[in-house]
């Protein structure tokens, strides 16, 4: 409690100035509270700018980085950038001529004069004397030649996805033939040139294809196999 006292006149009251202990512990007090605040505003102030040097650390590929307890990885997808080339899928198959030749008889049935009305295989047209190229790697089954039915003509088999397969040149030029029964062929090796012997009307390859011993259609074997 402050201390009054009466002054000459009775009329004017004056408090007297606080205790000097309790002063100084008044102003202690607040020395002490600053310092706190000032300290807390410095810690403040010093932890802003720490926050993106902890941000922007590097880390190898693949590491995270834990920012305030939020994990991100510190790079994104790059996509792959196209070097302008196409890439093109080889098969183990080819035409025996280009596939772009054109087609005088398909397979199967057909009516004709002087020729199979049972067509086992299909007539391609690239011209006489055009180079018979093999469809894909095996041996030679047989080389003949003949004047009647297939003419010179030759058989190959092959291993096609895992199936045995036979494939047949018919019509070719005599003395054309590049192979013989028992050799190795790769795919597009020449082994004639295309003629019009035995049963024929014009030049042209008949050609064949035999899978599992039985003869199919070569169009969607050749479509489903070759590449070119």
């Amino acid at each position: 409690m402050p201390l009054y006292f009466r002054s000459t006149s009775r009329s004017a009251r004056r408090a007297l100035p606080p205790e000097p202990a309790r002063l100084v512990g008044f102003l202690s007090v607040n020395r002490k509270v600053l310092a706190l605040c000032s300290l807390g505003f410095a810690s403040a102030l010093a932890s802003v700018p720490a926050l993106p040097a902890e941000a922007s650390s590097i880390a190898a590929p693949g590491e995270m980085a834990v920012v305030q307890g939020f994990a991100a990885p510190l790079y994104l997808p790059v996509p792959a950038l196209r070097d302008g080339f196409n890439v093109s899928v080889f098969s183990l198959v080819q035409w025996p001529v280009p596939a772009t030749t054109t087609m005088s008889s398909s397979y199967g049935f057909r009516s004709c004069s002087g020729c199979s009305s049972d067509h086992k295989g299909i007539d391609l047209n690239p011209g006489n004397g055009y180079p018979v190229q093999a469809v894909a790697d095996g041996v030679v089954i047989s080389s003949e030649e003949g004047n009647d039915g297939l003419g010179v003509n030759v058989v190959l088999e092959h291993v096609v996805d895992g199936v045995v397969t036979r494939t047949v040149y018919g019509h070719m030029q005599f003395g054309s033939l590049q192979v013989s029964a028992g050799d190795t062929v790769s795919r597009g090796e020449q082994i004639g040139l295309v003629g019009s012997t035995g049963a024929s009307t014009g030049a042209h390859l008949h050609f064949e294809v035999i899978v599992d011993e039985v003869q199919i259609d070569p169009v969607p074997w050749l479509l489903l196999h070759a590449n070119s």
